[in-house]
């Protein structure tokens, strides 16, 4: 299994399988997670459990290619970006559910740190969604390569940011 320097976003040669998987492990999430029905998350310290519908199953696999795509990290920071990009970028298609938390994020997000949030926002090209997103949408971007997947979305294909940093539970990197 690969791993990629936390300095800079996932090599746009890297395979989006790949890289993904390489994010599960440094993150350590799995696979099994993207399908349970309550799913623990941070929130700025504040460890929660929320419901997991189908609509936000599909989307958590979507949010996860997010973050290798523009290179924001999964700390509170990067939660936050990876959401104004989401929104930014036109998110649709997941039902209210995942808007809702992408808001809730942003406005958090607007509450601990206004300025990164702002500057974010102007810093973030428009990028492209998946007019239906769907799993086989899904497992197709799988088989591309990182600035395939990028060019797909508006994004230049070496990402957007970096370096990254992880959520508080992630496995420290040697």
């Amino acid at each position: 299994m690969n791993t990629y320097s936390l300095d800079q976003p996932v090599p746009s040669s890297a395979s989006v399988r790949g890289a993904r998987d390489a994010y599960l492990k440094e993150n350590d999430f799995d696979m099994q997670q993207y399908d349970m029905d309550w799913v623990p998350v941070n929130l700025f310290g504040l460890r929660v459990s929320i419901p997991n519908p189908r609509i936000r199953k599909l989307a958590v696999r979507y949010h996860d290619l997010h973050h290798l795509m523009t290179g924001y990290g999964t700390d509170e920071i990067g939660e936050v970006q990876i959401s104004v990009w989401e929104l930014k970028s036109g998110i649709r298609n997941f039902g209210i559910f995942v808007p809702l938390l992408i808001a809730t994020q942003i406005i958090l997000g607007l509450v601990h740190s206004p300025k990164t949030v702002l500057s974010t926002w102007k810093s973030i090209p428009t990028g492209r969604h998946v007019k239906k997103p769907s799993y086989a949408y899904y497992e197709a971007c799988l088989k591309l390569t990182m600035g395939e997947l990028r060019q797909a979305h508006g994004l230049p294909i070496e990402g957007i940011a970096g370096p990254r940093r992880l959520h508080g539970d992630a496995p420290k990197l040697s």
